[in-house]
């Protein structure tokens, strides 16, 4: 499976695109193959080749047999009520979790051919300012235009609703916001499933680690592991709960103190895979016996593969590709002014295994 970051293919893409331009080539006329565009644009040959993917379902360019890659003309096949989707995300969540598997990028751009996507990193501060210039920018501008939101808090929700522009929300619905459509993995059942894969372990002590931004998917989440904690009979005192910047080095110091007090028979259950790695790295490092390692389950695994997996996870009933097409579908009707566009897709999930039960832990006795 391909884990390039959707970022960079994106961009490979419009430098191809660009090459092309300046040798104004036109439609039928033929372009360099991968090996020659990856000498060309100094990168790999895999990125290369997901990027002509790219473009070949935006309906710039044909890969054919024996004949390389062809140019077409966009025009042909592009949406008549879009012509740019605005990808609003965090760059440090991209960086730190890798959201948006390449895959949810060629989803959606082959639901929307001809099309250009555009990454808008949100900043951490004056994000509100930043969504508004966005926002105020399209609204400006003559190319028909919508976004996806990933992983948006209420400000930015609200100021793209009260826009009136397309746009969907990949993602929680923040509470107030009523008239965005959204599409969302189950959250209240991951909750419940990591929950119970923690008390199936015979684990007798949680350790809930969430990260410091929370938003509505996370109180879903939290609610359902709790609850389901209760119903099993854990009492409130066996269960701490941290929330952690994305910082490695925060993650470890924070659960080496934490480890020393919560004993054997230790069951976390995580929200990202950065947070699993640092308990592992902490529980590694800490300089005192247990009885058992802890048990480490995780809900946002970017890419889950049950042959590389090192937690069981969470993932998606739909693959990552049909993510992207279901989000393109809601962005065409938002666009259109389709009521029944104000739809919120809630996609059921299940537990992925490990490929081994905890690598990279050794009991210390």
């Amino acid at each position: 499976m391909s884990r390039q970051p959707a970022t960079q293919i994106v961009d490979v893409a419009e430098r191809i695109l660009l090459d092309i331009r300046r040798r104004k080539l036109r439609a039928g006329d033929a372009y360099l193959g991968t090996a020659e565009t990856a000498k060309l644009l100094r990168i790999s040959g895999s990125t290369v080749n997901r990027a002509f993917q790219l473009l070949a379902r935006r309906g710039v360019v044909e890969r054919r047999q024996r004949r390389g890659t062809i140019v077409l003309d966009p025009q042909r096949k592009r949406p008549p009520n879009l012509q740019r989707v605005h990808l609003l995300v965090r760059e440090d969540h991209l960086q730190a979790e890798g959201l948006w598997a390449d895959g949810v990028l060629m989803g959606l751009q082959q639901e929307l051919p001809g099309v250009e996507l555009q990454f808008n990193f949100r900043p951490i501060a004056d994000e509100a300012e930043y969504v508004q210039q966005v926002i105020d920018e399209m609204l400006r501008s003559r190319w028909a235009a919508g976004l996806v939101l990933i992983r948006t808090g209420v400000v930015t929700q609200r100021l793209v609703q009260a826009s009136g522009l397309p746009a969907v929300v990949s993602g929680t619905l923040q509470p107030s916001i009523s008239g965005l459509p959204s599409i969302d993995r189950d959250q209240a059942q991951i909750g419940k499933l990591l929950a119970e894969h923690l008390l199936k372990q015979r684990c007798r002590r949680f350790l809930i680690l969430m990260r410091d931004r929370i938003t509505a998917g996370d109180h879903l989440m939290l609610d359902a592991a709790l609850q389901t904690l209760a119903a099993a009979g854990v009492v409130l005192d066996r269960v701490t709960l941290r929330f952690l910047p994305s910082d490695t080095e925060a993650i470890v110091a924070e659960v080496q103190k934490l480890l020393p007090q919560l004993g054997s028979a230790l069951g976390c259950l995580c929200r990202s895979e950065r947070l699993a790695n640092g308990v592992l790295t902490a529980a590694n490092a800490t300089p005192f016996k247990v009885t058992r390692v802890p048990k480490i389950v995780v809900a946002d695994v970017a890419q889950p593969d049950a042959n590389t997996n090192r937690f069981p996870c969470i993932e998606s009933s739909i693959s990552p590709e049909d993510w992207g097409r279901r989000i393109g579908r809601l962005l065409l009707n938002a666009a259109r002014g389709d009521v029944t566009s104000y739809q919120h897709e809630i996609v059921p999930v299940r537990i992925m295994e490990s490929f081994e039960s905890q690598i990279g832990l050794t009991q210390r006795r």
